[in-house]
């Protein structure tokens, strides 16, 4: 049997969610302050007050384009193998850019160089299980200003051949990545083989800002999957319940549904929300609270009671160090996507409440989502693997070293030992040169000596021309 499901919301809960969320869309509305975006809306049956920005969403309308969102899409590597998204899928992406990056040799959070951006996506592309590759819209510290925006999209484009997920925090980086898009699709239309999805989301709560609706526009005429995106925070941006949160996140996707299937019936759109809970001791915002896994179960029951894509964090912690709770909080975090899946999962690798990352725990997260992978595959009983007359025949005493499903299973992955997980802790009893975090680096050291990613010549030619013409005209971040 498979350890395939995760619950916290039943069938009436589920729907009674749906129901409410319709009801906030039509009686609250979404401020929406793309003027073109609102007349798309108003023209296909939405109301709005005169001369206002709100916009009033009736239920069926909002029914009737959820029917048309499909159940999958392909993102595309550039050797041409397709990358499938979709509600049975379990897709991880990598980090390569956060604003602090968790320093092996001093143990502590420094600011990310260029050079990190380089290292953190040939390691993303050498993974095998890493699906897709997530570069933060931001400078390195050594490259400041646009300068640096253009030099991080530049060493990303040559140093992988995985597909992209783009977050544009300007105007101006959304035709960067959208340039960029047009070369790397090597003569076709992005349409044709999309190898780039962008995140296109809400401000919660309900309120959809212009450079979120171009975004949004431009990925969907250009034929490009998008991403909604909300981050409900409970307290202070959504209710202070897990409830309050999960209605937030699933009123905001809806809205973002339904005016993706008005622009193009058929767009295809991930359901994505990252519920957080204020800290009011600081007023922060905690990202990754233990209990949020049970925001992400619920995110995930609504995302397959659509039958839509989900979107979200792979995994993550509140802590920038390699220590017990980052442990906890990261096998937490796991389990939801791995276990229940659905979809494409973003931030191997992060960590210091969603604002870093470090190599080696991109390497550990790797490992850690083929351990949950074995879990799901659950235990198989049959008649070989029962092992019945071998237990009878060596009987009370006996050792089964030399049994033949002892021979057949040595290799088989019938047992989780690969990769930073494969030692026993107690060889080396507090020598942190064999601790986890120390073998995950090796691995790290060796992957990125063996590994060179199979951008063609010619399309690295093509980004460096971009990049250095980009570069001139004096593009910003």
């Amino acid at each position: 049997m498979k350890l395939t499901e995760l619950h916290v919301l039943d069938d009436a809960e589920i729907e009674k969610i749906h129901s409410k969320s319709l009801t906030i869309l039509e009686r609250a509305g979404i401020r929406v302050f793309d003027p073109e975006c609102r007349a798309r809306l108003v023209g296909a049956g939405a109301k709005t007050d005169p001369g206002g920005d709100t916009v009033y969403l009736p239920r069926q309308l909002v029914e009737e384009c959820l029917k048309l969102a499909p159940p999958e899409f392909q993102l595309f590597r550039r050797d041409g193998a397709a990358v499938r998204i979709g509600i049975d899928t379990r897709v991880f992406g990598s980090l390569i850019i956060d604003p602090w990056i968790i320093d092996f040799a001093t143990q502590k959070p420094r600011r990310p160089l260029l050079a990190d951006v380089v290292r953190h996506t040939r390691l993303g592309d050498a993974l095998d299980n890493v699906g897709f590759i997530y570069r933060m819209d931001m400078p390195p510290d050594d490259v400041p200003g646009a300068q640096g925006y253009i030099r991080t999209l530049e060493a990303v484009a040559v140093n992988t051949i995985k597909p992209l997920l783009a977050a544009p925090a300007t105007r101006e980086s959304l035709y960067d990545w959208l340039e960029l898009a047009d070369i790397l699709a090597d003569g076709r239309p992005l349409s044709e083989r999309p190898m780039l999805i962008l995140s296109a989301p809400v401000t919660t709560p309900l309120t959809f800002h212009p450079l979120n609706a171009e975004i949004l526009m431009e990925g969907i005429r250009r034929g490009l999957p998008v991403s909604a995106q909300s981050e409900p925070i409970a307290g202070t941006t959504a209710p202070l319940s897990f409830a309050g949160g999960i209605l937030m996140g699933n009123c905001e996707n809806l809205f973002l549904v339904t005016l993706a299937q008005i622009l193009k019936p058929g767009a295809p759109i991930v359901y994505s929300v990252g519920n957080a809970l204020t800290d009011f001791r600081t007023g922060h915002a905690s990202f990754y609270p233990a209990d949020k896994m049970l925001w992400k179960i619920a995110s995930g029951q609504m995302a397959r009671r659509y039958r839509l894509p989900m979107g979200g964090e792979a995994t993550g912690s509140m802590v920038g160090l390699f220590d017990t709770q980052n442990g906890i909080e990261h096998a937490l975090h796991m389990l939801p996507p791995v276990l229940a899946g659905g979809g494409m999962f973003n931030g191997l690798g992060s960590c210091f409440n969603a604002c870093g990352m470090s190599p080696e725990m991109v390497m550990i997260h790797s490992d850690l989502a083929r351990l949950c992978d074995r879990l799901r595959a659950g235990v198989e009983v049959n008649e070989k693997t029962l092992d019945v007359e071998s237990i009878i025949e060596l009987g009370p005493g006996g050792c089964f070293l030399e049994d033949p499903l002892t021979i057949k299973n040595l290799r088989s992955g019938e047992f989780f030992t690969e990769g930073a997980f494969s030692r026993l802790g107690e060889r080396s009893p507090n020598r942190f040169d064999d601790s986890l975090v120390a073998r995950a680096h090796q691995q790290v050291e060796q992957r990125l000596e063996t590994h060179m990613p199979a951008v063609p010549n010619h399309l690295v030619a093509a980004i460096q021309r971009w990049a250095e013409q980009t570069q001139i005209r004096g593009r910003s971040g």
